[in-house]
């Protein structure tokens, strides 16, 4: 998997854009300045958007070529950020120790999903917030984007109960035309979940 990435990140482009994710934008941008992790970051476009906000940006992501590439963006925009190169098993924080975590596009299997998420109310301080989009078993039939497996696509019902421990404030199926990078665009079916650690 780690190699899939890597030479997807290769291209000199940005493969999903270097501007944040609209939903991410739209909603982290309410919010009181804090530390905010970006799980599988990528090529940084999150984070680097976080850090230009004033948010203390914890990132990581599998691959390599993607760190390489949003610590270029991190410098070209001015900005810090840390960026652990390491799987969605092996990363760990303290508990209590993010304001926000924002899960964008980062699809797993049924275990490890439940896991992480798990893992990611845990390391929520309380009144924190999971900020998450990613695509609905309806993309499948798309092509602007996302895994081509339906167990690695995504449900309301699937998210509300790995998340049930959160208040919902937000969980909705959607779709809209995504234009983030060469990878993501045309009409995407979306899912849109925020929930606060009480």
């Amino acid at each position: 998997m780690k190699s899939i990435w890597n030479e997807r990140y290769q291209n000199e482009d940005y493969q999903y854009g270097k501007s944040p994710n609209d939903f991410f934008e739209k909603n982290i941008n309410n919010l009181t300045l804090g530390r905010v992790l970006i799980p599988a970051a990528g090529e940084g476009r999150d984070a680097i958007f976080a850090a230009k906000m004033g948010w203390e940006v914890e990132a990581f992501d599998l691959s390599e070529m993607a760190k390489e590439k949003a610590i270029i963006l991190s410098k070209d925009n001015k900005v810090e950020i840390s960026f652990e190169v390491a799987d969605v098993q092996s990363i760990n924080y303290p508990e209590n120790s993010f304001d926000v975590i924002a899960p964008i596009f980062f699809h797993l299997p049924e275990q490890l999903r439940k896991d992480f998420h798990l893992k990611c109310i845990k390391w929520l301080k309380p009144g924190g917030k999971i900020i998450l989009e990613a695509f609905t078993k309806n993309q499948i039939k798309n092509t602007s984007g996302g895994p081509k497996d339906l167990n690695l696509l995504y449900s309301k019902e699937e998210i509300a109960e790995d998340f049930k421990e959160l208040k919902i404030e937000l969980l909705q199926e959607t779709s809209r035309n995504l234009n983030e990078g060469p990878l993501h665009q045309g009409k995407a079916d979306l899912l849109q979940f925020i929930g606060t650690k009480i």
